[in-house]
């Protein structure tokens, strides 16, 4: 049994001016509606191992599906919200206007210190992560190879609970678009 986890291809984001705290929410929306920049590509052993997996999953946002299909996948077998990425906060305060990539960063450092306005937890969020390693762990059992086309921190959380369930493979920080981990349940 295999599960292959991937980062999605890089979305192609329109460019923003400096924003204030307030105007993040619209920068997560554009973000997570974007298509796929058109120089965002995958690599030619990468096609070949996605059209080698028996099931593919990918979540309801774009960037995963336009990722499945730039890698030439007709049939998604799995699209749900349990495999969507960890959601940032967004809040209405009092903020001065900074680069649209230095809110996440932010953001993301206050979420892991329980900060959560208009967002799933921390700790919910890590029981969805493992929610997910479940769902791709039966598929794998009943589907051998699993393909899914995921992002960044949600495919690292789900790395680390298939590794406390037995299988081997590398737990990664998906810095990367098109970043791969494959893991592999070795029966004994």
């Amino acid at each position: 049994m295999k599960i292959i986890l991937l980062r999605h291809g890089k979305p192609g984001v329109p460019v923003f001016g400096k924003l204030r705290a307030c105007e993040f929410h619209q920068w997560i929306e554009t973000f997570n509606l974007a298509p796929l920049d058109p120089n965002s590509k995958p690599s030619t052993e990468l096609v070949t191992i996605a059209k080698h997996c028996d099931t593919i999953v990918c979540s309801d946002l774009r960037r995963s599906i336009d990722s499945a299909k730039v890698l030439g996948i007709k049939d998604i077998h799995c699209i749900d919200t349990v495999f969507r990425e960890f959601e940032l906060p967004h809040a209405q305060f009092p903020s001065p206007k900074l680069p649209p990539g230095v809110w996440p960063v932010l953001y993301r450092i206050l979420w892991f210190m329980g900060y959560a306005p208009n967002c799933e937890s921390f700790t919910l969020a890590k029981q969805r992560a493992a929610s997910a390693a479940n769902i791709l762990q039966n598929k794998a059992e009943s589907n051998k190879t699993v393909l899914f086309v995921g992002h960044s921190l949600l495919n690292s959380f789900i790395g680390k609970k298939l590794v406390s369930q037995g299988w081997q493979g590398s737990i990664g920080l998906f810095n990367k678009h098109w970043e791969i981990s494959v893991f592999e349940y070795l029966k004994s």
